[in-house]
Parts: C-alpha cells; structure tokens; sequence
C-alpha cells in the first residue's frame, strides 16, 4: 500500500511539473518575450494602447510586450549592444502582431468614418487607400513574428515629454515640437506616419534627420535586418518568418 502512494505522489508531482511547465510556456515554439532576451530595449507597443492611428487598442494586444522570434531578439540585442557604446537605444513600437489585428486595421479602413485623429497619421492620403499603396497588409510579415517597428532613443537628451490628452497635436509631418511626443531623435515624421515624407530615403528631410535615418538602418542592416522603403521604421529579417500566427499578446510572467 505504502509503494502504492509513494508512486502516486511521483506520478503527481510529474503531472504538476508538466502542468505548470505548459502554463508558464504562454508563447508557441520559437517566439519569446523580447525583455528575456535584453531588458534594456526600451518598449512602447503603440496598438496596446490608444497611441495609434486607429485611436484604440487593436485587437489581440492583451498586453504591452515586444514578442519577436528567438533569433530575431537575439539579433536586437546584437544592435542594442552596439547603440549602447554610442549612448543610444532601441525603441520598440510593434514586434509580433496577431494576425487578428490587421483585420483589425482592414474594418477600421472600411469604416466609413474619417476623424481628425485618422488625419494626424494620415494628412495626405484617404484611410481607405491605405492597403492599395502599401502603407498597410491585411496579412503582415508582423503575425511571422520577423519584422519590427523600432526607432532610436538619445540617451543623453530629455525624453520625458508625455501626451496631453487634452492638446491638440499637428500632424505627423509636422516639425517635432509641434507633434505628439514619442521620446526619441527626430527622425522627420512620427511613427505610422502614412505621408512620402515618412519613406526611408524621403529627399523633404532635413539633413540631421537624414542622417538619424541612415545610423538607425545601418546598425539594423548589420545584424541582417532589411528596411521596408516606404517605412523608415519598418524592419524584418529575411528567412526568420514564415507561418503567420494569431495568437493574443499576454502580459509577460515574472
């Protein structure tokens, strides 16, 4: 009887094991919270929040974490290593995307409405033209869990500028005072700016922005990462993606 229970306690305690080893693994084989790779890579997943062009958490973004596939983090870490020596980082604006959340992205398009919130990413082009140029995927590299939004942060300057609600901000294209604040170098345009302007090699820059444009692609491109022409933050690693996924973005567990 005693060797019975001895066994049955073994046999529980393995099944407890594989239980919580399965919850604790939240994320499919391969992909992995970017802060387990380098906590130093600063985050600001902007379709968890209302900080986007759509004006609302998109869907599957239960949560504000980089998700990225391992050798695509890995690879962030690499440049973040390299930024760090120049007193600069990485700023994350969206990693793995759920496949839910472009379809997400293609109702908002079709919805009929165009407020003055839509018009601050998009001063020049109509929502709803948006896919056909290219500026939006119904099916993005993002849900592979290879491409990247990303900017760079100066260290050394003051990053603490906030969004006031309760202001009136100019569009993307606007200089940097007079636009919403995201806490990096001026790069030209903010982010998820739909506008020729926002375009990696746009001729309408100043040169110091430029040349922000440049240092952020080369360090990029010297890890593998490939920029996106019409997007000077958009990022992916050729022969990292494949699949896409839906799987909901979840708080990360300590």
């Amino acid at each position: 009887m005693q060797g019975h229970s001895v066994k049955s306690i073994r046999i529980a305690i393995v099944l407890i094991a594989t239980v919580s080893a399965a919850h604790a693994q939240s994320l499919p084989g391969g992909f992995v919270y970017l802060r387990d790779i380098d906590s130093s890579i600063i985050q600001d997943i902007r379709y968890a929040t209302p900080n986007n062009f759509v004006g609302r958490p998109l869907a599957g973004y239960g949560a504000g974490e980089c998700v990225v596939k391992r050798d695509v983090g890995l690879r962030l870490k690499a440049v973040q290593q390299e930024l760090a020596a120049q007193n600069l980082s990485l700023k994350m604006f969206d990693c793995y995307r759920p496949a839910r959340a472009s379809l997400d992205m293609v109702r908002w398009s079709q919805n009929g409405h165009e407020s003055a919130a839509d018009r601050r990413y998009n001063p020049r082009i109509a929502k709803t033209e948006l896919f056909r140029l290219g500026y939006i995927a119904s099916r993005s590299q993002h849900s592979t869990g290879a491409a990247l939004d990303l900017t760079l942060v100066d260290l050394k300057a003051d990053n603490s500028a906030r969004i006031d609600p309760a202001k009136s901000y100019a569009d993307c294209t606007a200089p940097v005072a007079a636009r919403l604040p995201e806490g990096s170098v001026d790069m030209g345009t903010g982010y998820d700016c739909t506008d020729e302007k926002g375009h990696t090699a746009a001729p309408s820059i100043s040169p110091d922005q430029r040349a922000w444009r440049k240092r952020l692609v080369a360090a990029m491109a010297r890890q593998g990462f490939v920029n996106y022409s019409k997007e000077w933050w958009h990022f992916s690693l050729p022969g990292a993606g494949g699949a896409a996924y839906d799987f909901p973005i979840q708080p990360r567990r300590n």
